[in-house]
């Protein structure tokens, strides 16, 4: 592979309103920010987008600070990278993402007053690890998506689904009329965020034990709908459940009594996964539960992936579009060597970073209780310019709904992912 210079990078952000305040972690979000990066190297110039989300990557720094101080922090992060990267040479995006990570976190851990998490240096990184992968394709004349695939990862993303269940987010948000119309058009799996704080005020326990009744009442809501619909896209025909708890749970007792409440109401052997149900630093082994734990702010890194599958962790949510595709493909090699269960998750992003997690989840294993791949795209029910957005993609390339709660792939499916290496109209801003 060539050596690839570096010769300009540069840095644009768009501020994206949201349809609803968007509800995890206990708090809401009423837009969000995408940094726009756009690489040039001797030969080529290539932009990408990157979803700010720092609720999700750090929440102690989202509360630091308001929403805006806190994701211009996040951008200031991805402008500092692109500093140290211009110039510079590389062979592999991973090794050049690699490199900059340890000096980028003391950075973002400077300018945020405190120990910041890193998914929140990788989420600054997104969009120029897109933009690095694309100009990496472009020099080495890279035809098609499976041609920058390390082969470290190859066999770890040697599926080739004929489908992808859409996973569309329950947030705290929605009502029973819009979980019937989500399930009357399809839908098989359902991303159920859990772990609502519902007050101000309350003392830790206080907090704890309301949640915990809130989910209750929440999962036997959706369960007395959802178990009186069938669906071709799981195993058992019966709609699935993917709880997202982010972090918010304290110990395995409180845990336990969710789920022995699932089993009261005969959801237990619904749920395909729950994930995150504990903060990162609580160390909780969980390979006893009668469910599939799920790992995702908290495996940011190989070591973090080891760490998890030690602790009982069956499945890691990978995150193209939020922890870089650099670190995804080693943590999906990662995955499959152990036996683990991966799929890939959204971040809230745009169309364009949806079309590069669909090639990445279109490649790797189903779940366990899935007939299917699947993958998570929530940005077309959040996003107040969603339409708007999908014309950002590049020449030739359209962002094609989910049909019968699934999105059908055949041969073109595959080969559009050259595509994404092709300029793409965010290229507008940096004129």
């Amino acid at each position: 592979m060539k050596n690839i210079r570096i010769k300009k990078a540069d840095l644009r952000f768009v501020r994206e309103p949201l349809v609803a305040p968007f509800g995890f972690k206990g708090k809401y979000l009423t837009e969000l920010w995408q940094t726009v990066v756009c690489v040039e190297s001797d030969n080529f110039k290539a932009t990408s987008p990157g979803t700010i989300s720092v609720l999700w990557s750090d929440a102690n720094v989202f509360g630091d600070h308001s929403p805006e101080k806190s994701s211009s922090l996040m951008r200031d992060v991805t402008a500092r990278a692109l500093e140290m990267i211009t110039g510079e040479s590389f062979v592999s995006p991973i090794a050049l993402i690699n490199s900059i990570l340890p000096e980028l976190k003391k950075y973002a851990d400077k300018i945020c007053n405190r120990n910041v998490a890193e998914t929140f240096v990788l989420n600054s990184l997104v969009g120029l690890d897109y933009a690095l992968w694309s100009v990496y394709a472009l020099e080495n004349g890279i035809t098609d998506f499976d041609g920058i695939i390390p082969d470290h990862a190859r066999e770890a993303l040697s599926y080739r689904h004929e489908r992808l269940a859409h996973i569309p987010l329950v947030s705290y948000a929605v009502d029973e009329k819009g979980l019937t119309g989500l399930l009357d058009s399809g839908t098989g799996l359902l991303k159920i965020k859990i772990g609502k704080a519902c007050q101000e005020g309350l003392t830790h326990s206080e907090d704890m034990k309301t949640m915990l009744e809130w989910d209750k009442e929440r999962l036997t809501q959706i369960h007395n709908i959802a178990k009186n619909y069938k669906t071709p896209l799981s195993k058992s025909g019966n709609i699935r459940y993917y709880l997202d708890a982010n972090g918010r749970y304290d110990s395995l007792e409180r845990l336990e009594a969710l789920l022995c409440h699932a089993e009261r109401i005969g959801a237990l052997d619904s749920i395909e996964l729950i994930e995150e149900p504990f903060a990162p630093e609580n160390e909780i082994f969980v390979g006893n539960l009668p469910v599939t734990v799920n790992a995702d702010e908290s495996a940011h890194s190989l070591a973090d992936v080891e760490k998890r599958l030690s602790l009982g962790y069956k499945a890691v949510a990978l995150k193209p579009i939020a922890k870089t595709m650099s670190v995804s493909f080693d943590m999906a090699a990662a995955i499959h060597k152990a036996g683990g269960q991966c799929l890939c998750a959204d971040l809230t992003v745009v169309p364009l970073l949806a079309e590069w997690n669909k090639q990445f989840a279109a490649r790797i294993g189903a779940l366990n209780g899935m007939a299917c791949g699947c993958i998570e795209i929530n940005g077309n029910q959040n996003y107040v310019n969603w339409q708007p957005l999908c014309k950002m993609l590049p020449d030739g390339l359209e962002y094609t709904p989910e049909r019968n709660g699934c999105f059908d792939l055949n041969e073109q499916s595959y080969l559009n992912g050259a595509k994404l290496f092709n300029q793409n109209k965010y290229i507008e801003l940096f004129k």
